[in-house]
């Protein structure tokens, strides 16, 4: 009996908490659900509305980025959904809740601490960084390979410590969906790798030659599967006009880049004072840190590198998955600065004392979150605007026809958008947009 109520306390106590989490989300994101379409959002629904499946097999037609599964994300978005922008947003929600929640089973598994995998859900899902990653329709690309990612970290981890052939299946199977939706899947073979030697140095398990050899045989598959999609990356990509135009190459402006994703992904202010703090905190935790600190900081850091090579400013949406190194990173310091509390007050009150921390940070990351949300919201208004006017001025339009609009109904929006935006007023792609 006594074992029944403390497990149904248990559940009681898990539901609670994922309500709180899902509330604190829809309350952060309430402003994206009312949110339009946003530029690239355009052109990936008007692709899919042309979706043919076997083109998928043709690498020629591909001169920007390979990624099937997105590909077919949208097309079946627009098959079920039409053009409204409502569910696509309200499915975007959804996927930030997966991921929270795969990053809550993962903390888990790694840590045997319910606290702390509480603490990373919380400190992850109301994240101010990462904001258009959730509230941008078209930052499915960023969402969708980040559910992957955890997926495939999770699994690996319960292959690892339990050695069960299913296991090595699920992070085969979410590896290749990895690949097929994103390019930052290049990372993941690195971080698994980084993961399994976490272990090892906890547990100080022995490592030689023979043990390091058949732990390596579990990788082949995998490093053939990255090899494969590092070559399909190259071949489009150096098609790319972020390739040829410069836009993306190796290079020093990498470092400053990824000290400013730091900054942003604890809402840090932009002064020297503030690039040092990073270079010695991160420092200290490299050299004096645990073994799972440092898996934490190298998680932060190998997820941020594919991004900081872009010569243009930083983008929001790439913070995503370093967010969830980062989540876990904070609830590891907090864990441990209660334990060392607890040396000097009531146990109680040190984990009392570290939920008040946690939940202080949690949120200052949601105020500063909702009001990004708010102001991304505004960001999809002219969109919104044009559309209406279109519609209003124009309640049919002839197949290859033209929809005329005042030209203020143009203003703040791109000329390479005005046609895309103008279809999704009647979700057809030979609409052409007249300023009057």
């Amino acid at each position: 009996m006594t074992g029944g109520r403390g497990r149904g306390a248990g559940a009681l106590a898990w539901a609670a908490g994922a309500f709180a989490l899902t509330a604190a989300v829809v309350v952060v994101y309430r402003p994206a659900l009312g949110s339009y379409f946003f530029n690239d959002d355009f052109q990936w629904l008007e692709r899919a509305r042309t979706f043919d499946a076997a083109n998928l097999l043709d690498l020629s037609r591909y001169d920007h980025f390979y990624r099937p599964i997105v590909e077919i994300y949208f097309y079946l978005g627009e098959r079920l959904f039409g053009c409204a922008a409502l569910p696509f947003h309200l499915v975007s929600l959804g996927i930030h809740l997966i991921n929270t929640l795969v990053l809550y089973l993962f903390a888990r598994a790694l840590t045997a601490n319910r606290f702390a995998a509480a603490l990373t859900a919380m400190l992850f899902c109301v994240q101010d960084g990462y904001v258009e990653a959730v509230a941008w329709v078209a930052a499915i690309t960023d969402l969708l390979p980040s559910l992957w990612y955890l997926l495939a970290m999770w699994l690996h981890l319960l292959f690892l410590q339990r050695a069960r052939f299913v296991f090595y299946v699920g992070t085969m199977a979410a590896f290749i969906a990895c690949a097929l939706t994103h390019e930052s899947s290049a990372t993941l073979l690195a971080m698994m790798l980084a993961l399994e030697a976490t272990l090892i140095t906890e547990r100080h398990a022995p490592v030689d030659a023979k043990s390091i050899a058949g732990r390596a045989l579990w990788y082949v598959p995998f490093a053939a599967l990255l090899a494969g999609s590092l070559a399909i990356t190259y071949v489009v990509n150096s098609r790319s006009y972020l390739i040829r135009e410069g836009h993306y190459r190796f290079g020093w402006h990498a470092v400053p880049h990824a000290l400013q994703y730091i900054l942003s992904l604890y809402i840090g202010p932009r002064i020297v004072a503030s690039y040092v703090a990073i270079v010695l905190v991160t420092a200290a935790l490299l050299w004096r840190g645990t073994p799972r600190a440092r898996f934490f900081v190298a998680w932060i850091f190998v997820t941020i590198a594919p991004y900081s090579f872009f010569t243009w400013g930083n983008v929001s949406r790439y913070l995503y998955l370093p967010a969830a190194g980062f989540a876990l990173l904070l609830a590891d310091l907090i864990v441990q600065v209660e334990i060392v509390a607890g040396t000097w007050i009531p146990r109680r009150m040190a984990r009392a004392a570290a939920a008040a921390l946690g939940c202080a940070l949690a949120v200052r990351f949601a105020v500063f979150a909702e009001k990004s949300t708010m102001s991304f919201r505004e960001r999809t208004r002219p969109y919104e605007r044009l559309v209406a006017a279109a519609r209003n001025a124009n309640p049919a339009v002839a197949p290859g026809g033209s929809a005329y609009v005042d030209a203020a109904d143009l203003e703040d929006i791109p000329e390479m958008y005005r046609n895309v935006a103008a279809s999704a007023a009647y979700c057809r792609s030979d609409i052409h947009i007249v300023a009057r």
